[in-house]
């Protein structure tokens, strides 16, 4: 418990000094000229087994101007798990994790340390160095409510490879086309296994590691407007799958996926304050440990006071290992830079049933 609390203190402190302005992060950021930090603390409860867990998680994002259109970026991350510091599991035996923060405990990951470029007026985004899949892929507005891992990351993709899913990250090569204000195309290259110790993130070796690659085409309409936002995606890799390498082994094999993500508008109130929107989002891995997965979601925006959002999705995978269903239903309340999400999820499994409650609170500054 000791060394979860000075870890925890020592978040808190960071958080605290890292940045006096409050500013919000975003992606594709330009150069700022004080860091946006973002703290999560949320609480885990299986109402079914009584097991409870906490979980802290920092992060740090800074962009500075190098030359013109050209700049630095640097991420930083860290996790505080109380289970997994304490030498325990988390809250459900599960074949995907409720929680998209539940990581194994990190003191300093580095999720992005690299230069970025834009030309031809921002038309062309290039970056070369050390990236998280997060920074780019799967960050749609709406699907972001949710706050179960597979919205983040489809299990049909997260169970192929060790990707750069956080708290891990890769040395990569990556590349955006904006050729006009609806269409964007993405594609990233990364070293095939990816790490949260920076001892194994500086380096690119395709014959030790292989590679993981993932592009995808986005169109998305008019704010205000029924034509909603539409994302149609592939991977390949061709490297150590996770229990190849937690056998000691680097045997590369070759795997594909397809993932499509749809957030479409069902009504639209008159100040564009108000909405309902439907998601629906799913993947294809026919040599993957998740070979199918799929999502249905309906999100409610300000329901009942401007700032707050009510969303129910159902979530299915279908694994090797079985199948697991689950239902989320979550509330998230927005205030200035602070956010207050409880949520509740249902689980039904060839392993069993059961019930986790949460509650998250998020300050960006």
């Amino acid at each position: 418990m000791a060394r979860y609390s000075t870890s925890l203190v020592a978040l808190l402190l960071w958080a605290a000094t890292a940045s006096p302005t409050p500013l919000k992060a975003h992606p594709h950021s330009e150069a700022t000229p004080y860091p946006s930090v973002t703290l999560t603390t949320e609480g885990l409860w299986n109402t079914t087994s009584g097991i409870a867990n906490w979980v802290n998680l920092l992060g740090v994002d800074y962009n500075f101007n190098l030359w013109r259109n050209g700049h630095l970026t640097i991420d930083l991350l860290a996790v505080a798990n109380l289970r997994q510091e304490l030498g325990k599991s988390g809250v459900a035996d599960n074949l995907h994790l409720f929680s998209a923060i539940e990581d194994s405990p990190s003191t300093l990951a580095l999720m992005s340390l690299g230069l970025g470029q834009h030309l031809d007026e921002g038309r062309w985004r290039l970056f070369v160095g050390i990236r998280n899949l997060g920074k780019d892929y799967f960050t749609s507005p709406w699907n972001s409510l949710f706050t179960s891992a597979e919205n983040g990351l489809f299990p049909s993709i997260a169970t192929n490879f060790v990707v750069a899913d956080a708290p891990n990250s890769a040395m990569s090569l990556h590349a955006e086309w904006h050729p006009s204000p609806h269409w964007n195309i993405t594609a990233t290259i990364y070293d095939g296994v990816a790490s949260d110790r920076w001892s194994d993130l500086f380096r690119l070796n395709i014959r030790r590691d292989g590679i993981f690659s993932i592009g995808q085409i986005n169109y998305k309409g008019s704010e205000g407007s029924y034509v909603g936002n539409y994302t149609l995606g592939a991977t390949y890799g061709y490297a150590p799958t996770a229990t190849e390498l937690a056998r000691g082994r680097r045997e590369k094999s070759s795997r594909a996926s397809l993932w499509l993500l749809a957030e479409q508008p069902l009504w639209i109130g008159h100040d564009s304050n108000r909405a309902i929107e439907l998601i629906v989002h799913g993947g294809w891995a026919p040599q993957s440990d998740c070979d199918l997965y799929g999502a249905l979601a309906v999100i409610c925006q300000a329901p009942f006071t401007p700032g707050d959002y009510l969303g129910l999705i159902l979530n299915r995978g279908l694994y090797k290992g079985g199948y697991e269903t689950k239902l989320e239903l979550t509330y998230a309340y927005t205030w200035q830079q602070l956010t207050l999400q409880p949520a509740l999820h249902r689980v039904y499994a060839e392993r069993g049933k059961f019930t986790i409650a949460m509650i998250k609170l998020v300050l960006a500054i």
